[in-house]
């Protein structure tokens, strides 16, 4: 497989998990958030959606993925920017473990993140390049996808209920 579709299979993943997360949000939202409410977990924290809400989020979110995708493509793998976007993919993948066992129970995306998210992240790394990703590049793509992804949802609750 060439180093360019790799590259844009981190597009592929992500349209892939994102889709089991969009199918799975309203159901979740209905299930588990009511629980973790009565639980005490804040409201913020546990704030429900809805299926469309979430896909307009994971669409605004899939903008800057894509970007990481192509510029992978481009630079048959060598962007650093693309390899940190990587990095922080796996870790995403990570969290949604995470969040399961803190709430005991499924989450939206942790089937793919466990089958498809972490083991992208692991076998990418390993083929595509050796040479590490600066830490303040990885450090600079997390806190921008962290700011990516508030904004995504603020923008989804724009949405009528």
């Amino acid at each position: 497989m060439s180093r360019r579709l790799i590259c844009l299979g981190l597009f592929l993943a992500w349209a892939v998990h994102d889709a089991e997360e969009v199918l799975t949000a309203s159901w979740w939202s209905a299930r588990v958030a009511p629980r973790l409410l009565a639980e005490g977990w804040p409201p913020a924290v546990v704030s429900g959606t809805t299926t469309p809400r979430f896909a307009v989020a994971a669409a605004i979110v899939g903008t800057a993925v894509l970007a990481a995708a192509i510029q992978g493509a481009r630079t048959d793998g060598h962007s650093t920017f693309y390899r940190a976007a990587v990095v922080v993919f796996g870790w995403h993948g990570a969290v949604h473990v995470g969040q399961s066992l803190l709430v005991r129970a499924y989450v939206p995306g942790l089937m793919t993140a466990v089958l498809l998210v972490i083991p992208y992240a692991i076998v990418t790394r390993r083929h595509l390049s050796p040479d590490p990703v600066p830490t303040r590049t990885i450090v600079a793509v997390a806190i921008a996808a962290i700011a990516l992804t508030v904004l995504a949802q603020a923008t989804s609750h724009l949405l009528p209920a």
